[in-house]
């Protein structure tokens, strides 16, 4: 009996620790996981979560793929401008290079450009010394000439000679069926058009000779018309027709230090020294600033979107197509009349000449939009430099075909990009970008009520040269929210809906290097979690003080102790959580020397501000519920908190089977090729999928901004 005791006293501990999939064998990590590894690679269409964000996954993907050192093939262009005139000003430019796909694949880009603008200005004295206003008005229009043509090939340096042979340039203009028909699979055609007229005011004050200080207020209105056209395969060719109108109303205020001018020797006095001797030191000067810049901005705009599917072997099928492109291309070139008529006319016109020359679209729809931004900047020179941009706005989005009714998009994002050791014609020698959105979205079938929200949160992140623990920290920035999913309805965290870390990567060394850890990783994680219409309810349902009950249980180790002391003994008035600040410095246990009551005062701000925020998401209908929601994860917030934090706080009192969602790394660099990241997860294990899902991602794409690559 006794060695029975013994036994069960060595075998419970370990069954407590394997318990915790974090602390067990991989194998085993990976079994209890609710993350799963698809049978295959999800075909577009297979992973409505994955799908939803494809397009911010690949612009950011794209992101820390230019100005490698490894790359410098590809960093070279065929470049050239042409301007003249003072007023208005002319420009036409070439531009030939290369840009590797998401799979390394090169394309070859061929980029020709004109524009024409106007930009007059006047300075005002303001009856001092040194500031000076300025008041400045802008009037732009400008056309290019795209063609992505894809090489099929991986090495940079081999297609140089191709690069070069600037015979070979490709032209989208003149429109013919014949070349229409001609066009090879993957190649993209993209004409985009744009105009802007727009009127500012701003003020400056020079100190020192070196140092500027600013502030400017501005006003205009932007139209943008691109006309794509990508042969998908041999019988199939998309047209997409894309335009967007908006007013932009904004403010900045910013400072910039100069640094005494950088000497370098010039190369000689013949005609290309010179030219040499000009580009080093334009590429000198933009890094030998110090500056410190913000800005705010609204903006109200509207969009159209139309797309045709057509056989490009079908001779009247193309000719019709290449008819379409020449007459659109006209009436598009009148983008600013559009702007100042009324955009449903517009539209309706330009909807009407296209279905009379392709027929039926397979696809249109309309949308109207607005913004709030806020940005930050700040830039050391060679050293570092940050931005921080933040954007919180509604997307309705109408269909004009096919079952039509409307998708509502309440969008909050937050930007962070951070750079290091920024080296003039290199770039930064390590980057860190992220995005963070959240999408509260909403669906109105025609004639019928809204239906209740649900909501895609969407972390991307990609990288250059940083440690190997940062990537462990990133994976485990999406487990510290995973992990307390359901936690308000069992008490404890869910070990099981965590990404089976251990599967994905190594496990750290146990002593680490005398030499530090290498900076050397590169590539990209994406992480999107879906919470169904149920899931959004039951967040919305829960009580103020389970809110706080909850907000303590997000903390970390260090914080959480006075989160839950708040949440015992502090009650929500007004806008503030009132506590007895006494009780609180004798229960704590607060030191002088330390600043922990100020600290409890910030963790009080959060908790009521969060609170707040979720309590004014419960009320009114599904369009002004979905709206508090996503302003909760805005800059807006009265909780001031990040994404994660109100994520962490909110997935705690839905079910994890309301959850779904898809993950992505793709992360090279390690001494040990088989220690490289190329993994795909998806969280979809006895679970529905959310039914309007896939089409709000198809939506969000045509209407989101693509990549140069894609149309």
């Amino acid at each position: 009996m006794e060695g029975r005791l013994r036994l069960l006293a060595l075998v419970l501990p370990l069954f407590t620790i394997c318990s915790i999939p974090a602390w067990c064998d991989p194998d085993d990590e990976a079994a209890q996981s609710h993350w799963t590894v698809p049978s295959a690679t999800p075909a577009p269409g297979a992973n409505a979560a994955g799908d939803y964000a494809e397009p911010d996954r690949r612009r950011m993907a794209e992101q820390p793929r230019r100005g490698l050192l490894d790359q410098a093939c590809r960093a070279i262009h065929i470049k050239t401008e042409v301007a003249a005139g003072v007023l208005p000003r002319a420009v036409l430019g070439i531009d030939r290079r290369l840009q590797p796909d998401l799979d390394g694949s090169l394309a070859l880009i061929d980029e020709e450009s004109v524009s024409v603008s106007i930009n007059p200005s006047e300075a005002i004295p303001l009856g001092t010394e040194n500031p000076t206003a300025r008041v400045w008005a802008v009037a732009s229009a400008s056309g290019k000439s795209i063609v992505v043509s894809r090489l099929g090939t991986y090495r940079s340096c081999e297609e140089l000679q191709r690069l070069v042979d600037v015979r070979g340039v490709k032209f989208a203009f003149p429109f013919t069926a014949k070349r229409i028909a001609a066009m090879e699979r993957g190649e993209l055609w993209r004409i985009p058009l744009t105009f802007q007229l727009g009127c500012g005011v701003g003020a400056a004050e020079a100190f020192a000779g070196r140092a500027i200080l600013s502030l400017g207020y501005s006003q205009s209105k932007n139209g943008t018309a691109s006309m794509t056209l990508w042969r998908r395969s041999e019988k199939s060719a998309r047209f997409r027709l894309r335009i967007d109108l908006v007013e932009v109303r904004g403010a900045s205020l910013g400072a910039q230090v100069s640094m005494t001018p950088l000497a370098f020797a010039s190369l000689g006095e013949n005609a290309l020294a010179r030219l040499a001797d000009r580009a080093a030191a334009s590429q000198l000067a933009k890094y030998a600033a110090a500056s410190l810049g913000a800005g705010s901005s609204t903006s109200d705009g509207h969009k159209l979107v139309l797309e045709h599917v057509l056989d490009p072997t079908d001779p009247a099928q193309a000719e019709a197509l290449a008819e379409a492109l020449r007459g659109n291309l006209l009436k598009l070139a009148n983008l600013a009349r559009l702007a100042t008529t009324h955009p449903e006319e517009s539209y309706s016109a330009l909807r009407g000449d296209t279905a009379r020359q392709l027929g039926a679209a397979t696809y249109a729809a309309r949308s109207e939009y607005g913004r709030k931004a806020e940005s930050f900047s700040i830039n050391l020179p060679f050293l570092f430099q940050r931005t921080v941009s933040e954007t919180f706005g509604p997307e309705k989005v109408t269909r004009i075909n096919g079952d039509g009714g409307q998708l509502s998009f309440h969008t909050a994002t937050r930007v962070p990009n951070n750079e290091y050791f920024n080296a003039p014609f290199v770039g930064p020698i390590v980057q860190d970008q992220e995005q963070r959105t959240i999408d509260v979205i909403t669906h109105t079938p025609t004639g019928k009520p809204s239906g209740d929200p649900f909501a895609v949160y969407i972390h991307n992140q990609s990288f250059r040269r940083i440690p190997e623990s940062s990537v462990r920290a990133a994976v485990e920035d999406a487990n510290s929210i995973l992990r307390l999913a359901g936690a308000a309805r069992t008490g404890h965290a869910n070990g099981a809906m965590q990404l089976p870390v251990r599967s994905l990567m190594p496990a750290p060394p146990a002593t680490p290097s005398e030499h530090g850890e290498p900076a050397d990783r590169k590539g990209r994680l994406s992480f999107t979690l879906v919470m169904n219409q149920k899931a959004v309810s039951d967040a919305l349902a829960a009580s103020t003080q389970e809110v706080l009950q909850a907000f303590a249980r997000s903390m970390a180790p260090s914080d959480r102790t006075m989160a839950e002391w708040l949440a015992r003994n502090g009650r929500l008035e007004g806008t503030r959580l009132v506590y007895d600040v006494q009780r609180a410095r004798t229960e704590l246990g607060f030191r002088e020397e330390t600043n922990d009551a100020g600290w409890l005062e910030r963790l009080s701000r959060q908790a009521a501000g969060l609170a707040l925020d979720l309590k004014a998401a419960v009320s009114g209908g599904p369009e002004d519920r979905a709206r508090a929601l996503s302003r909760a994860f805005s800059h807006e917030s009265r909780s001031g908190l990040a994404h994660r934090d109100v994520l962490r706080v909110l997935v705690q009192f839905m079910d994890p089977l309301d959850l779904t969602g898809d993950f992505v790394a793709a992360v090279d660099g390690a001494p040990r090729k088989t220690d490289n990241i190329n993994a795909r997860l998806v969280l979809k294990k006895d679970r529905a999928e959310v039914p309007m899902l896939k089409e709000a991602g198809q939506t969000r794409a045509r209407f989101s901004d693509g990549s140069v690559l894609t149309d």
